[in-house]
Formats: structure tokens, sequence, C-alpha cells
């Protein structure tokens, strides 16, 4: 078996918008304006926490079968990454995710 965990931080990117605080809180909803600094022209610094456990459940010199299970942002906290960007518009990172993977290898 085998245990992972690990981590991103992000300190916020600057942003331009052309409206106010409440445009975007109109716009937007609040939740996304939250992450917000309107008086720096920064987003808010992001985190999410991952980890992921795994282990072989059978192996032989022909056949080996592991499991993982991943989990994304598990702090569940809503990131965004990029806010009235050129090209890209808004982007909002993932909330919290959760994956299984089932490997055969012969």
């Amino acid at each position: 078996m085998w245990l992972a965990g690990g981590f991103s931080y992000g300190s916020g990117l600057p942003f331009t918008y052309g409206g106010s605080e409440a445009d975007a809180l109109t716009q937007y909803g609040t939740a996304v304006v939250s992450r917000i600094n309107f008086d720096r022209g920064r987003i808010r610094p992001l985190l999410t926490i991952n980890s992921a456990l795994g282990a072989d459940l059978y192996k032989s010199e022909k056949i080996n079968v592991s499991f993982q299970a991943d989990g994304d942002n598990l702090n569940n906290r809503l990131n965004v990454l990029d806010f009235g960007g050129l090209f890209s518009g808004n982007a909002i990172a993932p909330g919290r995710s959760f994956s299984l993977r089932l490997t055969t290898r012969f």
C-alpha cells in the first residue's frame, strides 16, 4: 500500500475588470466575487489539498492488478484562477472530486 498527499497554493493573479464590484456581484454572484480583491486588483490566494491511496491487489510474474483512489480539492474551496481574462474570460477551478482506478498489467 501507499499513501500520497499534496497541496497547491497560488498567490492570485492580477486582473482588469471594466465594471464595478457591484456589477460583478450582479453578474457572477457572491461566491465568485468574494474570491476577488477589487481594492488590490488581484484574485485572492487559492489553495487545494489533494491525496491518493493505492494498493497492489495481486502480483505475479505475469499479472499485476492495482487499485488507486484519488481525492482532489478536498477542502472544497471555490478557487478563482482568472477573472476577466482577455482570452479565457473567467476560470474557476473544479470543486471537490474523487476518482477510482483499477489497473491490470500483463
